[in-house]
C-alpha cells in the first residue's frame, strides 16, 4: 500500500515564451475523449480533447495519473470550454525521456508545447496534487499564456513530503485477486478513493499499469516517480509572483482517503489519526501561507472531503470552477456554490 499512500500525499502531497514560441510541434487531435498525442522536441506526449467552444481550459493530472482520470470530469466543464488534458511525461502513453529529466521548468516546457501545438495561447489551469507545482510556475514565469490557476489540493510547498510520507502508518497492498482483471482493480481503487466515478478510475489504470505473472501493476518505475517529486520540491511556490487571479482548494485530510477497502477498521483508524496529527496541520499552514502571499487569491476548505475531490464531488468541484473561471471579480471573497 505504500505506492498508493505516497500518491494520496503527492497524488496531498524556464525557457522565455519568446525562444520557446519559434520552435514547431506536431499536435493532432483523432476524436474527442480519446487517446491524441503531440510531439514536443524528441518526445511524444499523451493528451485528450474533450472539445467544446469557448476560452480553453488545460487539466493537469496529479502524480501517476495519466489523462483518463479526468474521462468522467472534463465533460462537465466542456459545456462552455475547449477543455485538454495532457499526460504528464513519463506515465501512461506519454514518452520516458532518454535524460530522465522531470525538473519542473522541463515538465511546464512540455505543457506549453502542447499548447502551441493545438494553437492554443492562453487557458486557465486546473491542477490536481504535484500538478500544483507546474501551475505555480506557469503563474509567476508564464503570466501572458495564463488566464487563472485552480489548485485542485495542490497548493503546497513540499519541500517535507519525503518526513510527511514516512510518518504516515503503511495500508495494505490489493490482493492478488484485486490486481488480476483491470475491472477488479479499478473496483479495488475507486473504493479507496471513495468515488462512484469507476469508470474514470478504470480507463486511468489502463493507461499507467501493465498485466503480467503478478497482475496489474504500475508502468512507470519508483524512480520516475522520485525523480518527478524531486523537481517539484526545488521549484518552490512563489505566490506573491503570481498576478492571475488564483482558486485553492483544500481538502480536509480528516476522513479515511485513500485506504484500501482491505484495510481493517484498526488500519482505517490509525490513517485518520496519523493525517489529523501530520498532514491537517501541513495542510492549514499551506492554506495560510497561500492566503497571506498569493496576489490574488481564494482559498477554500472543503469539510470532509477528500483528496481526489474532482472524482468525489465531480458536479460540485465542476460547478465551482466554473463559477470562478467566469466571475469578473475573483481578487477575494468567491461565493462557492452549495455542496
Amino acid at each position: 500500500m505504500k505506492i498508493w499512500v505516497a500518491a494520496a500525499l503527492m497524488l496531498a502531497v524556464g525557457t522565455p515564451v519568446s525562444a520557446h514560441a519559434q520552435e514547431r510541434y506536431d499536435c493532432r487531435t483523432t476524436a474527442t475523449g480519446k487517446d491524441s498525442f503531440c510531439q514536443v522536441g524528441d518526445l511524444r506526449l499523451n493528451f485528450v480533447d474533450w472539445g467544446g467552444r469557448g476560452p480553453a481550459i488545460i487539466l493537469l493530472t496529479g502524480l501517476g495519473n495519466s489523462a483518463h482520470i479526468y474521462d468522467e470530469f472534463a465533460p462537465l466543464l466542456a459545456q462552455r470550454h475547449r477543455v485538454i488534458a495532457i499526460t504528464r511525461r513519463g506515465y501512461g502513453a506519454s514518452g520516458s525521456p532518454a535524460d530522465g529529466d522531470y525538473s519542473n521548468a522541463t515538465l511546464v516546457r512540455d505543457i506549453l508545447g502542447v499548447m502551441d501545438g493545438l494553437g492554443i495561447h492562453r487557458a486557465s489551469f486546473i491542477g490536481h496534487s504535484i500538478a500544483g507545482g507546474e501551475l505555480a510556475t506557469l503563474g509567476a514565469d508564464h503570466s501572458d499564456r495564463v488566464d487563472r490557476l485552480i489548485y485542485l489540493d495542490s497548493a503546497y510547498d513540499r519541500s517535507r513530503a519525503l518526513e510527511l510520507m514516512a510518518a504516515l502508518p503503511t495500508m495494505p497492498l490489493p490482493g492478488t485477486a484485486d490486481r488480476a482483471t483491470l475491472d477488479a482493480f479499478a473496483g479495488w481503487r475507486a473504493a479507496a478513493l471513495g468515488t462512484k466515478q469507476v469508470r474514470a478510475v478504470r480507463s486511468d489504470l489502463a493507461a499507467i499499469t501493465g498485466s503480467g505473472p503478478n497482475g496489474y501493476l504500475p508502468k512507470a518505475s519508483p524512480q520516475t516517480a522520485a525523480a518527478v517529486l524531486r523537481g517539484d520540491i526545488a521549484a518552490k511556490p512563489r505566490w506573491n509572483a503570481i498576478a492571475a487571479p488564483s482558486l485553492a482548494i483544500f481538502t480536509s485530510k480528516d476522513v479515511p482517503d485513500q485506504v484500501p477497502p482491505n484495510a481493517t477498521s484498526e488500519q482505517r483508524a490509525a490513517f485518520v489519526a496519523a493525517s489529523n496529527k501530520v498532514l491537517r496541520p501541513w495542510m492549514l499552514a499551506a492554506k495560510a501561507d497561500f492566503e497571506r502571499n498569493a496576489r490574488c487569491g481564494t482559498a477554500i476548505e472543503v469539510p470532509r472531503s477528500t483528496h481526489h475531490i474532482f472524482l468525489e464531488r465531480p458536479e460540485w468541484t465542476a460547478k465551482t470552477v466554473l463559477k470562478f473561471v467566469s466571475a469578473r471579480k475573483v481578487c477575494g471573497r468567491l461565493l462557492i456554490p452549495r455542496r
